[in-house]
Order: structure tokens, then sequence, then C-alpha cells
């Protein structure tokens, strides 16, 4: 069984049609990373996968449970985690607070001393209100709220974006090791370095289409970063740079 399976999804905002048909799978233990130019529809196709924001047409499962007329309550009790691309941590709460609010929506959450091994920046914030931190450290503490849930499927919207290297380079570590206790993970993310460093299967979308699919090595020896994404991939260093 898949952990996640898109049939023939649609998605719209009014009468405007943003996705035209997407199908996807993610299995558990892998890491599904999604690309693609600004306004290809990528945040829509996730928040289409949580029925937040856009009417949806076709067919979405989670462990084979049907999730279209789902809430984006019941879709998260599945064992589904969403960090958005604007985090949404509240900053009234400190930071431990928002780590256990998460915690408190699933039945066994992880317990705080692991996921303060994996993002040690945290723990001297743990008592700090959020709105205190900077933009990079709340993204960790977004983190951190889903490590919290033990989720099935992780679904995450540019996770890297405002970090320094150091720590895009601790949150690709991170989502390795949850794809290898069985966590299916889709990342949109515009770090295609992480992206082909990270990525099991990597999926470009264009106008709400996916257009291309691959392993990283068939991307690079493809070379369709360059056609659909404008970007050229040096295949020994991994450097990347516009075209």
């Amino acid at each position: 069984m898949e952990t996640l399976q898109v049939t023939d999804l649609k998605s719209f905002y009014g009468k405007a049609q943003v996705l035209h048909g997407i199908d996807l799978v993610a299995r558990a233990g892998s890491v599904t990373a999604i690309l693609g130019r600004n306004g290809a529809g990528k945040t829509t196709l996730l928040q289409s996968l949580m029925r937040l924001g856009p009417r949806v047409e076709g067919e979405i499962s989670v462990l084979g449970n049907p999730t279209t007329d789902l809430s984006s309550d019941a879709i998260a009790r599945l064992g589904v985690g969403y960090m958005p691309q604007d985090v949404r941590v509240f900053p009234r709460l400190s930071v431990r607070e928002n780590i256990q609010v998460a915690a408190r929506s699933v039945k066994s959450p992880r317990p705080l001393a692991e996921i303060l091994r994996l993002l040690p920046e945290i723990e001297t914030k743990l008592d700090v209100p959020a709105s205190n931190l900077s933009g990079g450290q709340q993204q960790m503490v977004g983190m951190a709220r889903c490590l919290s849930m033990r989720c099935k499927l992780l679904l995450m919207d540019e996770p890297t974006e405002g970090l320094m290297p150091r720590l895009v380079t601790q949150v690709g570590t991170i989502l390795k090791s949850l794809a290898e206790e069985g966590v299916a993970v889709v990342i949109v993310e515009q770090n295609v370095g992480l992206v082909l460093e990270i990525g099991d299967v990597i999926q470009i979308v264009e106008k709400g289409q996916i257009k291309w699919h691959g392993s990283p090595q068939e991307v690079i020896s493809a070379n369709v970063l360059d056609r659909y994404l404008g970007v050229n991939v040096n295949e020994n260093s991994k450097q990347i740079g516009a075209s």
C-alpha cells in the first residue's frame, strides 16, 4: 500500500483551475521532492492534499483511506504532518508550548529529548516566546512541531527558505533520518542541490501538471533542470547556477 496515492487531482480557486490532473505516489521510507518555477502549482498541490483552500476534484488516499471528503483535522489524524511555507508557529506561546500543542494531537508523540537531539539549536530557546525568534529559528520550531507528531506522511513547503547553509544541511539530514524510520516525505523545495542530495524521486511541475519524474541521477542525465527550471547542474560537484 502506498502512503500517499493521488490520481487525476484538479484544483480550483473559484473558476480558475490551477492543477490539471496530477498523479502522484509517495512511499514509506522515501523522500519525494517537487520542483518547479514560481507559480507552477507546487504550494497549491500541498494545500489540496490537506484540504486547505482550493476546491479539489480527483482521488486522494492516505494509507488506503480516501481523504477527498475529509476535513484538514481529520486528514492530520490519519498521520499527516504539514509544514506550510509561512511556518505558522503560535507567536505568543513559548517554543516548548508550541511543540506541546502539536504533540497533544497524537497518541504517542516523539519525546522532547529526542527532538532536541535532532534540533539542538532550539534547546536554549524552549522558554522563549516564538515571536522573539528569527525567521530561521521559527523554521526550526516548525520542524520540531512536525517531529513531535511522529507522522507517517510529512508534507513540507520550502522548509529551508531563509536558513543558513549549515541549517539547510541539517534539515536534509533530518528528512533522510525520518525516511529511514519509514516516513513518506513530500517536500516542495527551491534548493536544487539539497533535492539532488536527499531526494529518492523528483517530480517537476509546470503549469499545474507533472511534466517529468525520476531519480536524481535521471534528472541530471536527462538535463531536465535546465529545460524546466533554467538551472545548470554540474554532475560532479552538484553546483547550481542560473543558466
